[in-house]
């Protein structure tokens, strides 16, 4: 039987689907074709190089330009300030040909000296002549109260000397005759209270002598004055007068002599002084300048300036009252309750300025007080018919 023609082709094994998608080539990829909007990018981003060059020359162009216009300004300004008239131009200014000289700096050397900081003094206020009596044994009453003027008229010396420290003690020239009598003893008393102080250690003293030329050409030694130290401070080191003090001329002896000016003359213009103030500016004056010109005028000239500046010093420091303790308080009231009437010129007012001021204390209108006073001094250096200053400072208080 003869059976039907096999198709090789289709004889032969054909291999699964799974091998098939296996070993199937990949198709190829299609041709690169570029779109319209392709490109554009393509031919901007070709363009950028050339647009970021052409920005750059541009602001280099704009930036030199504004620079030679502002510089033409600069030297139309100069030029204008240069050919302006005025006075304080110099006469051999000689202005520079372009602005490249002008800018040079000038010759030679420029110092520059700071200002030097202020630097705060002693606080001579500070010192308290009863801080010296209490660090030594007992002294009598007498002997006290000479010390404190002596110690008055050694702090205005030492601090019209401008010493950058406050000394352990300070010398000063002032007549035996004067101090005792402003002390109001006499001259023998004076001397054994002085006595007891030296041997206190808290002054040192004696008899200074000066050489004067007589009518015939020769020279005398004759006694000018006292010279005394004056332990200004607690401390452990006793007042003495050194070497040099002992040798120094303080007073032109002779130019006294001739003029009259004398201790025994100024005892006339002490006796018409009224108040301990007073007396104690003129031991003052000539602590702190023996050679000082101490005429009536002169000297009520400036004791008024001198308590003027006490006056408003003691106004402005009122406010500070209320914050000392009542121990310190009491002393402080009194002090500018005395100042206060004697500046008013009525020293009969002391306890009422002083129960005026306690009352100001205990209520805390201190500042309140302070600024009525200060009112009340410039209406009585204003109006001289004002009889009563105290009475209208009472009723200012009052309505305020």
């Amino acid at each position: 039987m003869r059976g039907e023609p096999v198709d090789t082709r289709r004889a032969q094994v054909q291999p699964s689907k799974q091998f098939q998608k296996a070993s199937r080539p990949a198709p190829a990829a299609p041709p690169l074709v570029l779109t319209s909007d392709q490109g554009e990018d393509q031919e901007a981003a070709m363009l950028l190089p050339e647009i970021v060059e052409e920005t750059r020359r541009r602001l280099e162009k704009q930036a030199r330009e504004n620079r030679e216009t502002r510089r033409a300004e600069q030297r139309a300004r100069f030029h204008q300030l240069v050919t302006a008239p005025t006075d304080e131009a110099a006469p051999d200014f000689v202005p520079p040909v372009s602005l490249q000289e002008g800018r040079q700096p000038p010759s030679g050397s420029v110092r520059v000296t700071l200002p030097r900081p202020e630097v705060p003094g002693p606080a001579w206020g500070e010192l308290s002549a009863d801080a010296v009596l209490d660090s030594v044994p007992w002294l009598s009453k007498g002997a006290r109260l000479v010390f404190r003027i002596m110690h008055m008229l050694a702090v205005a010396k030492a601090q019209d000397c401008r010493y950058p420290v406050i000394p352990n003690s300070a010398a000063f020239h002032t007549p035996q005759l004067l101090l005792a009598f402003v002390a109001r003893y006499t001259t023998r008393h004076f001397r054994r209270l002085t006595n007891e102080l030296e041997h206190a250690g808290v002054i040192d003293g004696g008899a200074h002598a000066a050489k004067v030329k007589t009518g015939i050409g020769t020279t005398r030694h004759l006694w000018d004055g006292s010279i005394w130290a004056v332990k200004l401070r607690p401390s452990t080191c006793d007042a003495y007068l050194s070497p040099e003090d002992w040798q120094h001329e303080w007073r032109d002896f002779q130019a006294d002599l001739e003029s009259g000016r004398t201790a025994k003359k100024l005892m006339s213009y002490l006796n018409t002084c009224e108040g301990l103030a007073r007396q104690e500016h003129v031991l003052k004056t000539w602590a702190v300048n023996p050679n000082a010109k101490m005429t009536s005028l002169c000297l009520e000239r400036t004791f008024q300036a001198e308590q003027k500046m006490t006056l408003q010093d003691t106004v402005y420091a009122l406010p500070l009252i209320g914050e000392l303790s009542e121990l310190k308080q009491a002393g402080a009231i009194g002090n500018a309750a005395s100042i206060i009437s004697h500046a008013l010129g009525d020293s009969h007012s002391r306890r009422f300025w002083c129960g005026l001021l306690w009352a100001a204390t205990r209520n805390g209108s201190l500042e309140a007080f302070s600024a009525q006073l200060l009112r009340l001094l410039a209406d009585v250096q204003e109006s001289s018919e004002l009889r009563n200053p105290g009475a209208l400072f009472a009723a200012r208080l009052r309505s305020a």
